[in-house]
C-alpha cells in the first residue's frame, strides 16, 4: 500500500491472533500499511473492525498469552518490530513510536503527579538528569497549550481536565521526538470544542516535529480534517484505500458508502435528518462466513460474494477496493 514519501513504517501481510474459548479469534487478517514522513494516515471502521488490534501489533503491545502476532512484518527504521526482542522493543516505545491513547486516565498513573510521568520517558530515554528532564516537561507542556505549566508539574491526573489529560498524553508522546505517533481515538470522550482544539493541536505538532502519524478512529468527519490518506478496516481487513479526497468523492465498497451515509448533513431538510444505520452487525472474528465478510450486511451481494473471498483490488491513483462488484 503506497505512501507519500519515503515510508516511515512498512507492514506487509500482518495477522494478529487471539486465542479463545470459542476459537481462534483472528483481529487482524493480512494488513498491508506504509506510512510516510509527516504524512497522517486514518484507518477508520467500527468497534471490533481490527482497527486497535493493528495499532497494539506495531508497539507489539498485544496482551498475551492468548494474544499473537501469527505472520507478517512491521519494518521501522529497517528493523522488523514482529521479530525484535522485547529488550529493543522497550526502547523504540515512546522513542521511535509513541502511542496517545484514548482515554488519558488510564494511561495515566492516577498517584504520581504530572511532571514526573513524563520525566521518567524522558531520563530513560534521553539521558538527561531529573532538574533537566523536568525543565523540558515544562516547555512541552507549554507547547502543547497548557495554561501555567509550572504549576502543572505538581498535579496529579484528576485534577486535570479531560482535554487537559490529553494534552498531557500528547506532550508525553512528542518527549522524546518520536516519527511515528500512533493516536488511537484520541478525541472520543471529548467534547466537541475541545476534539477541534486537540485535532488542531496535533495537525501543528506534525508540522513542527516532521513526525509520520496513524490516526485509529471511527469519525469520518475527524479523517476528512486531518488526514490526508485513509484505509477502511471491516472484521479485520482493509476493504478500501485511498487519498482522502478521492474516498469521500467516490467511496466504491458497500461498507465505506454505508460509512459515508452516517455523516450528518445539515443541509438536508430537517425530515430527511433521519441518519441511515447499516443493517447488521460486525461478525464473530472466530467464526467468519465464507467469502466475503460483509456479505450478510451487504445489500449489493451476490453468490461469488457469498463463495469467494474477494481480493484487494487497485483502481488506479492509489485507490484499491476489496469487493467483487468492482474486479
Amino acid at each position: 500500500m503506497p505512501s507519500a514519501g519515503t515510508p516511515v513504517l512498512e507492514i506487509a501481510g500482518l495477522h494478529t491472533y487471539f486465542d479463545t474459548s470459542e476459537g481462534v479469534v483472528k483481529s487482524v487478517r493480512g494488513i498491508d500499511l506504509a506510512i510516510g514522513r509527516a504524512e497522517t494516515l486514518a484507518v477508520v471502521g467500527e468497534s471490533g473492525s481490527g482497527k486497535s488490534v493493528t495499532a497494539l501489533s506495531i508497539l507489539r503491545l498485544v496482551p498475551g498469552p492468548s494474544g499473537r502476532i501469527a505472520a507478517g512484518s512491521i519494518f521501522f527504521e529497517g528493523r522488523d518490530l514482529a521479530r525484535l526482542p522485547e529488550e529493543e522493543m522497550r526502547k523504540i516505545r515512546g522513542n521511535g513510536i509513541a502511542m496517545i491513547f484514548q482515554e488519558p486516565m488510564t494511561a495515566l498513573n492516577p498517584v504520581i503527579r504530572i511532571g514526573d510521568q513524563i520525566a521518567e520517558v524522558i531520563r530513560l530515554h534521553r539521558g538527561l538528569s531529573s532538574k533537566e528532564a523536568l525543565a523540558e516537561v515544562e516547555s512541552l507542556l507549554r507547547k502543547v497549550g497548557i495554561s501555567d505549566p509550572r504549576r502543572r508539574l505538581s498535579q496529579y491526573p484528576h485534577e486535570l481536565s479531560g482535554g487537559m489529560r490529553q494534552r498531557v498524553m500528547i506532550a508525553m508522546a512528542l518527549s522524546c521526538g518520536p516519527k511515528l505517533v500512533v493516536a488511537d481515538e484520541p478525541t472520543t470522550a471529548l467534547d466537541v470544542t475541545i476534539q477541534a482544539q486537540i485535532l488542531e493541536l496535533m495537525q501543528s505538532l506534525k508540522e513542527d516535529f516532521g513526525a509520520a502519524i496513524l490516526l485509529i478512529t471511527h469519525d469520518l468527519g475527524v479523517v476528512a480534517e486531518t488526514a490526508e490518506r485513509v484505509a477502511v478496516m471491516y472484521a479485520g481487513q482493509i476493504v478500501e484505500h485511498a487519498d482522502v479526497g478521492t474516498l469521500f468523492d467516490d467511496p466504491l465498497h458497500p461498507y465505506t458508502i454505508g460509512l459515508m451515509a452516517t455523516i450528518p448533513d445539515l443541509d438536508r431538510d430537517v425530515e430527511d435528518r433521519m441518519l441511515p444505520a447499516i443493517p447488521g452487525t460486525v461478525p464473530s472474528l472466530a467464526h467468519l462466513p465464507a467469502g466475503c465478510a460483509f456479505q450478510e450486511r451487504c445489500p449489493r451481494a451476490h453468490e461469488r460474494c457469498r463463495a469467494e473471498e474477494p481480493p484487494l483490488v487497485a483502481m488506479g491513483g492509489g485507490h484499491e477496493v476489496r469487493c467483487w462488484l468492482h474486479v
